[in-house]
C-alpha cells in the first residue's frame, strides 16, 4: 500500500493514514516521505507498517552515520537532520500538552540544543554481553529495536571514542575467556567530561570478572574503576572489583561525585543547558528551595549558594553518600537531605517553601505529590521532565489547582532519538 507520512509521534515513528482513514505508524520514516509500505504482523493499535520502498524521500532525510541503524534499538532518528529532529521534538511536546493535557493555549519554545554536532554526546551507555551459539563464544552489543536480540556494533557514533575502544577490547577479552563468554551481563559504562571512565557489570557471580577487570584497568589508564552488581540478589548494591567505585568531575563551576549505579544527566552539555535555563527562571536570591527527586544533588548544589535554605529529597539510598559528598566538595552547609520516597517524605513535611524543583522519573509524579506542592509551594515550581506524555498529565493536574504555566522549554539532551527533556516554569 502507498502511504504518505504526515508527522512524527512520540515514540519516534511516522504517522500515515490509509485511503480508508486508518492510522498507521511507520518506524524509520520521515515527514513527507511517500512510501510503499507493508503491514506488520500483530494486533497492535495503531497498526504498524514497514517501508518496502521509498518512492519519494522527505526533504528532511539525511544519511545515517551508523551501519546498524535500523537494526539497533538505540537510535530512531539518525535519518533525520538535526534541525528536523529538534523541530519535531518541540511539536511532540506541544501535541502532548494539547491532546493529553488539554492545554491548547500554552506556547512551547523552540528546542534548545547543546553546543554539539549531535554525535559522541552520551556520557553513559549500556551494552549487553551475551553468549553466542553461532560462534560458541559471546557478543557485545545493543538491544535490537523492540527485541531482546543483541545487535553487535563495530563503532557507535553517539558515544565518545573511549567507549568504542573500551567496548572493542572488552569484546576481545570476553571472547578469549569461556568463563566470561558463557554468562550474560549487562554492562554500563560512564565517562566524565575529562574522559575518566567507570564500568559496571550486572549478572551472576563469576570469579573470572576479577582478572578481566584488572586487565581492562591495565589497558585503559583512564578507567577509574570496575564494579559488579549481583543480579540474583534483590536491590543489590555495586561492589568494587577493581579501582574506585565513583567518578569526580567539574560541571558549571561545581564539583560532583557520581558512584556506580547512580543517576546523572546523560549529556554534560545538555545538563549545562538545563542549569542555564534554571538560572534564567529563578530569582538571583531565593529564601527556600525544595528539590524533589534530587539524585546526587545536581540542582541543589547548583543553587544552594544563592538560596538561604534547601531541602533535597531522593528515594535512592545510594545517592545520599554522593550528595553529601557533593555538598562537602563545594563548601555547602545549608542543604538538608532526606532519603525517602517523595510521597512518604511529603506526608510528614509541614513547612512551606518559596520554590520547588522536581525532576521525576519517566512515570511522572504521584497525584499526592502534586497536591502537596499546590498546598505548600508559595511562588514558583519548575518541573523537569523526560517524558512529554506524563508531563502533560501532571501539568493538567497542576493547572486545575491554580498554577499558571509561564514557559515550556524543550532541550535536545538525546540527539538521534525521539527522547526530549522539557523544563516547565509555573507560578502562582
Amino acid at each position: 500500500m502507498e502511504l504518505t507520512i504526515e508527522k512524527l509521534v512520540y515514540g519516534g515513528e511516522g504517522l500515515a493514514r490509509t485511503s480508508e482513514g486508518e492510522v498507521i505508524f511507520v518506524p524509520l520514516s520521515a515527514p513527507g516521505d511517500v512510501i510503499e509500505a507493508e503491514r506488520m504482523a500483530g494486533r497492535q493499535k495503531p497498526a504498524k507498517a514497514s517501508i518496502r520502498q521509498l518512492r519519494s524521500p522527505s526533504a528532511h532525510r539525511v544519511s545515517p552515520a551508523c551501519d546498524i541503524f535500523g537494526q539497533c534499538g538505540g537510535c530512531q532518528w539518525q535519518h533525520l537532520s538535526l534541525e528536523a529532529q529538534r523541530d519535531w521534538k518541540q511539536k511532540m511536546v506541544t501535541e502532548s500538552l494539547v491532546r493529553l493535557g488539554k492545554l491548547p493555549d500554552v506556547t512551547v519554545a523552540q528546542t534548545l540544543s547543546p553546543a554539539t554536532d549531535g554525535w559522541k554526546a552520551r556520557n553513559r551507555v549500556q551494552w549487553e554481553l551475551v553468549p553466542d551459539a553461532a560462534t560458541q563464544s559471546c557478543k557485545l552489543g545493543y538491544h535490537a529495536a523492540e527485541s531482546h536480540t543483541v545487535v553487535e556494533f563495530n563503532h557507535c557514533p553517539i558515544i565518545p571514542e573511549p567507549f568504542n575502544q573500551l567496548a572493542q577490547r572488552l569484546r576481545e577479552l570476553a571472547q578469549q575467556d569461556p568463563k566470561i563468554a558463557a554468562k550474560r551481563y549487562r554492562v554500563e559504562a560512564f565517562i566524565s567530561p575529562d574522559e575518566k571512565m567507570l564500568l559496571v557489570f550486572t549478572g551472576e557471580k563469576n570469579g573470572a570478572l576479577y582478572p578481566l577487570a584488572q586487565q581492562l584497568m591495565q589497558d585503559f589508564p583512564a578507567l577509574e574503576g570496575v564494579c559488579w552488581v549481583d543480579s540474583q540478589q534483590k536491590d543489590a548494591h555495586p561492589k568494587t572489583i577493581a579501582g574506585q567505585p565513583a567518578l569526580q568531575f567539574a560541571l558549571s563551576g561545581n564539583q560532583y561525585r557520581v558512584s556506580a549505579g547512580q543517576f546523572f544527566q546523560t549529556s554534560y552539555a545538555g545538563a549545562e543547558v538545563l542549569l542555564q535555563v534554571l538560572d534564567e527562571w529563578l530569582s538571583p536570591s531565593v529564601t527556600s528551595l525544595l528539590d524533589i527527586y534530587a539524585g546526587v544533588g545536581l540542582f541543589s548544589v547548583h543553587r544552594a549558594k544563592r538560596t538561604q535554605r534547601v531541602l533535597a529529597i531522593e528515594s535512592s539510598p545510594g545517592a545520599e553518600a554522593d550528595a553529601l559528598e557533593n555538598f562537602a566538595l563545594n563548601g555547602i552547609t545549608n542543604v538538608a537531605w532526606k532519603t525517602s520516597d517523595a510521597r512518604q517524605a511529603l506526608r510528614a513535611l509541614k513547612e512551606d517553601f518559596e520554590v520547588a524543583i522536581i525532576d521525576p522519573p519517566r512515570g511522572g509524579c504521584q497525584p499526592e505529590v502534586l497536591d502537596w506542592l499546590s498546598e505548600h509551594i508559595e511562588k514558583q515550581l519548575i518541573y523537569v521532565s523526560c517524558n512529554p506524555t506524563t508531563l502533560a498529565r501532571d501539568l493538567k493536574h497542576l493547572v486545575a489547582q491554580g498554577w499558571k504555566i509561564d514557559a515550556v522549554q524543550p532541550v535536545d539532551m538525546f540527539p538521534q532519538t525521539y527522547h526530549v527533556e522539557t523544563l516547565v516554569n509555573l507560578s502562582r
